[in-house]
């Protein structure tokens, strides 16, 4: 489209040889109309042609009052028709560039000034429909992204959103010169991404909070989390049932926990159980591999005690005997801290899902950065492999 030059609704070539079979302007059709005056489409009478019906025989002051009014209207049309156009163009040039460009190369097969007509007529028909609605609410249309893929609403909120919830350490370090503090912001921020998920509309919410991996650090940071821990389930349970939300803790290997948390623990599920809305699963001292390991013990002694056929092991089977068995595999992972690798965390179950990697401590993240990931979660094309 360099080589054209758009004046009065027409195109004219600036190079002569560029398409030598042309006329020497190209009209500029909108919408499905053929007709064109004074540059803008008409979709019936023409835009210069009074609307009025004074073909019948009246007399002169009805003819006057039918001319005012057709001039009225014509005014209105004409504005509507400028206004169609106007909000159009972005649109239209999109398409009008690729398809003169299109055009352009077969020039000499078939004609190039007529092929060319032809594009730059479907291309403005190809969105005269959705700019009539664009000139109504007064709204200009925005050019596609040329990439392709579909926008932040095509698709459906996920229905399962995991989190590792990294950086909490760091971040603890960074602003108050001590671990523990970056646990209890992290526990905080917890709470709050667990309503704007609710209000979001996620039906299941699945968090790493402590690994089978992390008893290794230091007897005293291990405390302080057991304590920091007995310190917020009572709240989380507030918390969960003004949300009307379910809570479960899941754990490939408890027998390190103290009495006392593993009091606390159950009373909230047990409080909690009766909650009809989001299902929050909370990993503590959990480990994927260990998860898979303890189904397969599982399934071993249901074959060994032959309520499990050998021939009726398959992924349902194993998937069913995993703590997340009740619940969908999920549909996002999010992870914070700027790491991008699993350590160990729903090894089975985040097969196909779609993660997300940012680059702040979790005590950090907004709800921006949730609605961010959502959107982008609901602009992907998921195949399953097909």
């Amino acid at each position: 489209l360099k080589s054209f030059r758009l004046e009065e609704g027409c195109l004219f070539p600036v190079r002569p040889h560029f398409a030598p079979h042309s006329p020497a302007g190209l009209p500029l059709m909108a919408l499905s109309s053929r007709r064109r005056v004074g540059g803008v489409a008409s979709g019936g009478a023409s835009l210069q042609q009074p609307c009025g019906d004074d073909a019948d025989g009246h007399d002169s002051s009805t003819k006057a009052t039918t001319a005012a009014a057709g001039g009225q209207c014509c005014r209105r049309r004409h504005a509507g028709a400028k206004a169609i156009l106007w909000h159009a163009w972005p649109r239209a040039w999109g398409a009008l560039a690729s398809s003169a460009q299109a055009a352009c190369r077969a020039v000499g097969a078939a004609g190039g000034g007529w092929a060319l007509l032809q594009a730059v007529h479907a291309g403005v028909e190809a969105v005269g429909p959705k700019n009539e609605k664009c000139a109504d609410e007064g709204e200009a249309t925005s050019i596609s992204s040329t990439t392709g893929g579909s926008s932040d609403e095509d698709g459906p909120v996920p229905r399962h959103i995991a989190v590792i919830m990294d950086g909490n350490r760091r971040f603890g370090r960074r602003e108050h010169g001590d671990s523990l503090s970056g646990h209890r912001a992290g526990g905080e921020k917890l709470r709050d991404f667990l309503e704007w998920c609710v209000e979001e509309g996620v039906s299941f919410l699945t968090v790493f909070a402590f690994s089978t991996e992390n008893w290794k650090r230091d007897p005293a940071e291990v405390e302080g989390m057991m304590q920091l821990f007995l310190h917020e389930v009572p709240r989380l349970g507030e918390h969960t049932a003004r949300l009307n939300v379910r809570v479960s803790f899941l754990s490939s290997d408890a027998t390190p926990f103290s009495a006392e948390l593993r009091a606390a623990l159950a009373k909230l599920e047990e409080s909690s159980s009766a909650g009809t809305g989001l299902h929050l699963n909370i990993c503590l001292s959990y480990g994927g591999r260990g998860d898979m390991v303890r189904a397969c013990r599982q399934i071993a002694k249901e074959v060994a005690c032959d309520s499990l056929a050998l021939d009726d092991i398959d992924e349902a089977a194993l998937k069913k005997r995993l703590l997340t068995g009740e619940v969908p595999d999920p549909d996002v992972l999010i992870r914070t801290s700027g790491e991008c690798r699993l350590s160990n965390f729903l090894m089975f179950q985040l097969a196909y899902t779609e993660m997300f990697f940012l680059d702040k401590h979790w005590p950090e993240l907004t709800r921006q950065d949730l609605q961010n990931v959502i959107g982008k979660y609901k602009a992907r094309h998921r195949r399953f492999g097909r």
